[in-house]
């Protein structure tokens, strides 16, 4: 722990999660009773990433107390999560854009993780007899994870539910899995375990003087793990900037939760880590680059210190030899705060309160204690400094686009020193700023919008300017027309889309698309994602004809050129994916088998399963069922299990691999 007494760690803690969560919790683009997080960068364009909604998960059940909103702020989280499903999932879609449209509907699993990890806190906080049963929702967060998430038989984690071959190493995260295995009895979780420590013991043992892991790589065709550097998808597979930055902090919370247990290197890697990092900034977490190369050579001239330093100080957290450095990067991370305008300002401030919440004690060991601020706060320090700081002057607009509004205002002088400015948009907080100038990013095109800056010194004495109007520009071009439109899938009865997305003048607002068969519109809704959309209920062996009509934020609107495809005219398609495989009650001979059944494209057809052990089919007869008695086992065998789909056709589908064995012998 950083050498300060708690009741200041726990201040300073609560000082910034205050700050952070005026600043990115948000009613804005959620339902009633939900609440989200507003992910102000260049990425995210005001919307709401699932890795954000599951860091605000993790820091609202952490935080909660009657002081602090945790639980009102929890559930309007987990609301807004379970509306922005991915199809098919229970797990969130990736990206939501600041309206609220799920403009990217593939998982991203870190996300999901930290979201299951927070019901599973929630339960123990609150229970699950209330109007969320906390506990059954994590358990089917991690069922689903541990089904469409998980490389089989690598166990590595994927980069999404689509994902064949990309791995992004931050996905790893140890403490959680742990979690996971206990709450579900799943012992597969232990295999994703050992799987995250073989990789990252690859990277700590091809950098020795780093122990740095890089952003992605690749698994190899046969689906055993490859951790070349030159094999990744991207110029990304030798970098370690802001995805992997987490990484010190991700293995740190599994040693300082389960010691060794896991794997030595939960001590040995982030301790590796912080002893380079400590080499290259020179006391000075302010020069931290924003990406370096694996071997610790620098890569980028940008500085991002936030979410590189906040892991790095959790990572000094495994070895008294790094006290002095713990107090170092401690005693810059709590004088900082919360900041959008910073690059990557968002994740940057999320990565940051994250380790804060370690750092502080206040994310202590899952089994051993509840969070800190269920019990008493600390008190508040005496308020010396009662005087507000004089009325910022001269508020102006000094540019527009589409989408920003350019600010500037005078100094407001404070009888005790410097002052932080609170940028406001019709009300809400937008941007915190030690400058005199902003940039309100993100907005509408041809929109008003009222702004007021608020000095605040350090005492927290506020005085706000008087209200300024400023105005986006008009957008009155259409999008242009959507081309690449391809059917990426054909069916007897169904047709699946996918299409390139037009250019905009508009770039910061997502297009809405609308699909028209034969002149016809046949979405309900405005579609988001231009993939995957499946018209359905076709004549088999028909020529179908579609147009995609793009409309901006604005209403402008353009429509494509007319593509011709067909349904199928005899089935080619293969049944859906055998999923859940599970194992009932096992004897030391005898692994009960049960699965979900798959869907075919042909409703008239029939479908049959084929069962496997590795390679091996075990069913003489197909079987009609699903379920299986896998027999004539000896005692505490371990077993590959699959399941073959198979249509009236012949198309075929396999499920995923299943490990389980089968039981000891009694007194063995």
């Amino acid at each position: 722990m950083p050498s300060l007494d708690r009741d200041t760690l726990n201040r300073d803690m609560l000082s910034m999660y205050t700050k952070w969560r005026d600043q990115y919790i948000t009613t804005d683009g959620a339902e009633p009773g939900e609440v989200r997080v507003r992910a102000s960068d260049s990425n995210y364009k005001d919307g709401a990433p699932s890795e954000g909604v599951g860091f605000a998960m993790l820091l609202s059940v952490y935080m909660a107390s009657p002081d602090t909103s945790g639980r009102s702020d929890f559930d309007g989280l987990f609301r807004y999560y379970m509306r922005n499903l991915s199809p098919g999932y229970n797990f969130m879609g990736w990206k939501v854009d600041k309206e609220g449209n799920n403009i990217d509907p593939y998982a991203a699993p870190d996300g999901d993780f930290d979201a299951a990890t927070s019901l599973l806190m929630a339960h123990k906080q609150w229970g699950s007899t209330g109007a969320i049963n906390y506990l059954d929702e994590a358990k089917k967060i991690i069922r689903d994870a541990m089904e469409h998430l998980i490389y089989k038989p690598s166990y590595i984690v994927k980069t999404s539910q689509s994902s064949s071959t990309a791995v992004i190493s931050s996905y790893e995260i140890p403490a959680w899995f742990e979690l996971y295995k206990d709450a579900t009895g799943e012992d597969r979780w232990d295999k994703v375990t050992d799987a995250g420590y073989r990789m990252f013991d690859h990277f700590y043992n091809l950098n020795p003087s780093t122990g740095l892991v890089p952003y992605k790589w690749v698994l190899s065709s046969s689906g055993a793990p490859t951790y070349t550097g030159t094999s990744g998808p991207d110029s990304n597979s030798t970098s370690y900037g802001f995805d992997p930055s987490r990484l010190p902090w991700r293995v740190a919370q599994d040693f300082l939760w389960n010691g060794t247990e896991n794997s030595p290197l939960a001590h040995d890697l982030p301790d590796r880590n912080v002893k380079w990092f400590m080499s290259k900034i020179n006391d000075n977490p302010d020069t931290a680059l924003g990406t370096y190369n694996i071997d610790g050579t620098a890569r980028a001239t940008f500085t991002s210190p936030r979410n590189m330093t906040g892991p790095m100080a959790v990572g000094a957290m495994v070895d008294a030899s790094n006290q002095d450095s713990l107090d170092l990067l401690y005693g810059y991370l709590r004088k900082q705060e919360p900041m959008s305008d910073w690059p990557g300002g968002y994740y940057q401030d999320a990565v940051m309160i994250m380790s804060m919440l370690v750092l502080t004690g206040n994310m202590p060991n899952f089994y051993d204690s509840a969070p800190y601020p269920t019990s008493t706060m600390p008190a508040p320090l005496p308020v010396t400094d009662t005087t507000a700081p004089a009325q910022p002057l001269n508020v102006r607009v000094t540019g527009t686009t589409l989408n920003t509004i350019n600010l500037a205002w005078t100094a407001a002088a404070d009888d005790q020193g410097p002052v932080m400015y609170e940028i406001r948009r019709d009300g809400k907080l937008f941007n915190v700023t030690p400058t005199l100038a902003t940039k309100l990013e993100f907005l509408d095109p041809g929109t008003s919008y009222s702004i007021t800056v608020t000095a605040r010194d350090a005492a927290g004495n506020k005085m706000a300017s008087e209200p300024v109007t400023g105005s986006t520009m008009v957008d009155t071009a259409a999008p242009a027309k959507t081309t690449g439109i391809i059917a990426q899938a054909r069916t007897l009865s169904s047709v699946t889309l996918k299409w390139n997305k037009p250019a905009d003048n508009d770039s910061i607002n997502e297009l809405s698309y609308d699909v028209f068969r034969n002149g016809v519109k046949v979405n309900a809704g405005p579609v988001y994602f231009p993939s995957d959309y499946k018209v359905e209920n076709l004549p088999s062996g028909t020529a179908q004809s579609f147009t995609i009509v793009a409309t901006d934020k604005s209403g402008n609107r353009s429509t494509s050129e007319v593509f011709t495809t067909s349904t199928t005219s005899t089935d080619v398609t293969a049944p859906s994916r055998p999923s859940y495989l599970e194992a009932g009650r096992t004897t030391t001979d005898t692994i009960p088998l049960k699965w979900t059944a798959s869907i075919d494209d042909d409703p008239n057809g029939s479908i049959t399963y084929d069962v496997f052990n590795g390679d091996t089919q075990l069913n003489v007869q197909p079987v009609a069922g699903t379920s299986f008695n896998v027999t004539n086992l000896h005692a505490q065998t371990e077993v590959s299990l699959r399941v073959v789909a198979k249509d009236a056709a012949g198309n075929t589908r396999s499920s995923y691999i299943y490990d389980t064995s089968t039981k000891k012998l009694k007194g063995n």
